[in-house]
């Protein structure tokens, strides 16, 4: 038995193409912790991958899972890394900016600002996939969108908001204008009447990313945000109606895109989407930038066959890199029209159940 043989084992079971160094940077993950949601974090690999990495060591009695969940190493599970030259998973993480390059405590305030006016904000749900990202996180997107010269002084379009980052823009007071599409009502009330109570130059609008943006907003913006669910159905389409949201030449897109829902086959299929069908240039792309809230419904969410994946998390886990674009001389804009697809569901989700096929 090799690591070969684990690597084609998953392959098979999850459909999604599993490397011999997948499989080591998930028992490096393994050497480092013993929590499930943990291994996820620093091994960067899909969800489903890493659990059936995780059972296929189970079944060959590499490590035991305990009481409580924890995936604990056997002796045999020790030598087999140790033959393989397998080490622990090194961080070496700022811990000042938790590894983004964007932080001054200069920001504290609007910080402390934003949590005192959302505290009483909407708690994330299923209906929708979604998951907020933290109060750091939210403002250090505010202050690296500033930093490239594509908020201050400009109107932007906020694709989704559950992270409330358009209030946070209004709170900055850098936009000349933030109009949010969002397809949860209870989102789009909240950011109203936040916007009211406090004078930002802020709306929202109820709006589903399948169809047609609608035309006053086609062209309007200099800048959009994004947190889009990870099929390629749904990055198309959000990148269409973003893209499609920009004047033109020289303005800006900025999003989240993980490792957990992602493979690295689709970040591929992605980024050729980005370059060849849309025109856009990849200026940034920021690793771990953003690292969300733990949401209430995870574990009724997710696949239940393995007791170590129901376990709930001890830190932020979920966490995805930023990408900023940018558009490029003889940009077209997409025809704006409906597109019917699957948003939330592939091999790849963290939704995804093996009775969903």
């Amino acid at each position: 038995m090799d690591v070969q043989q684990i690597a084609e084992q998953v392959h098979q079971k999850t459909q999604v193409e599993t490397t011999v160094r997948d499989v080591e940077k998930v028992m490096s993950g393994l050497a480092r912790t013993s929590h499930f949601w943990e291994i996820v974090c620093a091994s960067q690999k899909p969800f489903n991958v890493v659990a059936e990495i995780v059972e296929a060591m189970r079944s060959r009695g590499l490590v035991n899972i305990g009481e409580q969940g924890d995936i604990i190493l056997t002796p045999e599970g020790e030598k087999f890394l140790s033959d393989n030259r397998i080490f622990a998973k090194k961080d070496y993480t700022c811990p000042t900016c938790e590894g983004r390059g964007i932080w001054r405590e200069a920001l504290s305030e609007l910080a402390q600002k934003f949590d005192e006016v959302t505290v009483d904000r909407p708690e994330a749900i299923l209906d929708y996939d979604q998951g907020y990202v933290t109060t750091r996180t939210v403002v250090s997107r505010i202050a690296l969108i500033a930093e490239r010269g594509d908020l201050e002084g400009k109107k932007l379009l906020v694709l989704g908001d559950d992270d409330l980052l358009s209030i946070a823009a209004g709170l900055s007071g850098l936009p000349e204008e933030v109009v949010v599409l969002e397809i949860d009502d209870r989102l789009v009330e909240y950011i109203n009447k936040k916007a009211r109570e406090l004078g930002l130059p802020v709306k929202a609008e109820k709006y589903d990313f399948r169809d047609k943006l609608p035309e006053q907003y086609v062209g309007r913006f200099d800048t959009f945000n994004t947190d889009p669910p990870e099929t390629l159905e749904a990055l198309d389409v959000c990148m269409t109606r973003g893209l499609t949201g920009l004047r033109g030449e020289g303005c800006a897109g900025y999003f989240g895109l993980t490792r957990t829902e992602s493979s690295l086959k689709k970040w591929n299929l992605f980024q050729q989407m980005l370059v060849n069908k849309f025109n856009v240039a990849i200026t940034d792309i920021i690793h771990e930038f953003n690292h969300y809230v733990n949401w209430d419904y995870l574990l009724g969410s997710i696949r239940d066959d393995y007791a170590f994946v129901q376990v709930k998390p001890r830190l932020n886990w979920y966490r995805s890199s930023m990408y900023r674009i940018e558009v490029l001389s003889g940009f077209e804009k997409r025809e704006n029209k409906p597109m019917p697809c699957e948003l939330y569901i592939d091999e790849e989700a963290l939704i995804y159940k093996p009775d969903n096929k």
